[in-house]
Formats: C-alpha cells, structure tokens, sequence
C-alpha cells in the first residue's frame, strides 16, 4: 500500500531509516535518526514523505524536499527501499505516485544526485523518466572502492 506519510508513522519511519543506517546506506535518509528528526520532517510544509507499506512496516519511502519563496517550483527528491524488498519496482512505483501528488501541488520541476557507483539507483530514475544533466566530478573519495566518485544529477521536467 502507498500512501502519504503522517505524524502517527513516525516510529515506523524512524524503524526504516534506523535499518538503512545499520546498513551502512550512503543516502540523506540516514539522517532521520531520532523521533524529533522525522516529527520535524512529517509536520515541515516544504517535506512531503510517501511510504509503501507491508505488514505494518515501512519498506520504502520516497521524499520530496520543495523549494522556498522563488524555488517553490522544485523538489529534490530521494528514494529508498528495504533490502529484502528491492527489484520488486518498488521504487520506482513509489517515485512516480510522490511525483503526481508532487505536481498537483505545483510542482514543475524533480532533481536528484546519485553517487556514480549507484547503478540500481540509476536505472530507476532513468526509469522514472530522469535525465542526467550534470555530475559533481570527484565528489567525494570511496574508501570501499578505493577511488574517487562522481555525484550525477538527474532531473525530470513534471
């Protein structure tokens, strides 16, 4: 089931984003890190939260960060899924139903950057109807992979 976050998810939300971050996942959800962080997040006009839920849990969730004042046209947007929940579309379900609801609001414009080395995350939001249109070069050394990455910004026109 996919719907729009609100405040009475916000333990589930922090259980998902707790997960990603015992996994050691490079992405912003890691920062939800306490109830106060994702409170914050789920009662902030500018934070729109969406999660597809199974068994009481969260196992993805999709959000979108609208811009202010005279960037009130844009979002940025990331999305995350439960390990043993990925390859089933999830995600890209997820981002196209937070990009609808994005856009009825008046949104015109989605982007995300996504580390070079992130293929599946790629696929998805070219998937999703993205296009790359620039990347950070030599964003940040991977000690994993011993190298340098690239951050890719991708954007898509709602």
């Amino acid at each position: 089931m996919k719907r729009k976050a609100n405040i009475n998810d916000a333990q589930i939300i922090l259980d998902f984003c707790l997960e990603l971050k015992d996994q050691n996942a490079k992405m912003s959800f890691t920062d939800f890190d306490t109830l106060e962080i994702v409170n914050d997040a789920l009662n902030n006009p500018n934070t729109h939260l969406y999660i597809a839920i199974q068994d009481d849990i969260v196992v993805a969730m999709f959000r979108g960060l609208r811009g202010e004042q005279n960037k009130a046209h844009s979002a940025y947007v990331a999305c995350a899924v439960k390990k043993e929940y990925r390859k089933q579309n999830l995600a890209t379900d997820l981002t196209e139903y937070g990009l609808t609801d994005l856009k009825s609001q008046g949104v015109l414009i989605a982007r995300t950057k996504i580390y070079s080395w992130n293929k599946a995350s790629i696929n998805t939001i070219k998937k999703s109807g993205f296009s790359e249109s620039g990347r950070i070069y030599m964003h940040e050394f991977e000690p994993d992979l011993g190298t340098y990455i690239d951050d890719l910004i991708f954007h898509r026109v709602l």
